[in-house]
């Protein structure tokens, strides 16, 4: 196996950054607009702390889901190739099916590290369980064919509004990967495969803690509301 450090460094960085950071680095931004929020009332936005429903306008309204998108797309992309990209590992040549297994295993081992951290948090001394949704739609255009991921992506909001929580929006969206991402490779692919596991894993996690997968919110943020 070859390894480009520079890029696998920068690749995994991309995957592996948690997103809650990102809320560090918004503070100022947010304090800037908290006047103009507080003359201003979009109740189609409110959001009740531990709300298990994944709203269109709130999710797609949040500047931190496309940063999600674009990392988690392009941090797969870097460190596996892909659309001229190329890749920080790679098989060497006349590799034997021992080391394809084993490169297989790594490439599912780290994007699996890269969702429990942006899945799970530690807040006010309990384990929290979030639907990473954008960063798994970044992860899917790279593990899948994109035709695929973007139809699955798609239907999965069409239905949004008949789907009760966020786990059942995940469990779609696992499946619905598998279905579009199989059919347009036109065979058995393990990479679709994976996709579909990483979009269900949330979930997994959630029903064997037996909590709720939150929808985050700045009020659930400040109360540190259960789940």
């Amino acid at each position: 196996m070859t390894v480009d450090i520079p890029l696998f460094l920068i690749g995994l960085l991309l995957l592996w950054f948690p997103r809650r950071w990102m809320r560090r680095g918004a503070a100022f931004l947010q304090r800037r607009k908290k006047s103009a929020e507080s003359t201003r009332t979009e109740p189609w936005k409110n959001r009740e702390p531990g709300d298990p429903r994944i709203g269109f306008v709130a999710e797609f309204g949040k500047f931190r889901n496309y940063i999600d998108l674009l990392r988690a797309g392009t941090g797969s992309l870097m460190l596996w190739g892909g659309l001229g990209m190329p890749a920080a590992l790679a098989l060497a040549a006349g590799s034997s099916r021992g080391e394809s297994m084993k490169f297989m295993a790594l490439r599912a081992l780290l994007r699996l590290i890269g969702v429990l951290v942006q899945s799970i948090r530690y807040e006010k001394k309990h384990l929290s369980f979030y639907p990473p949704i954008f960063y798994l739609a970044g992860v899917s255009l790279a593990l899948s064919d994109p035709r695929g991921a973007a139809f699955a992506f798609i239907l999965v909001w069409a239905i949004n509004s008949a789907l009760p929580n966020a786990q059942a929006f995940l469990s779609a969206y696992a499946f619905l990967i598998a279905v579009f991402g199989l059919f347009f490779s036109r065979r058995m692919d393990l990479s679709v495969i994976l996709a579909a596991v990483l979009c269900f894993l949330p979930v997994l996690m959630s029903l064997l803690a037996n909590r709720q997968l939150m929808v985050f919110t700045r009020k659930a943020a400040r109360t540190g509301a259960r789940p």
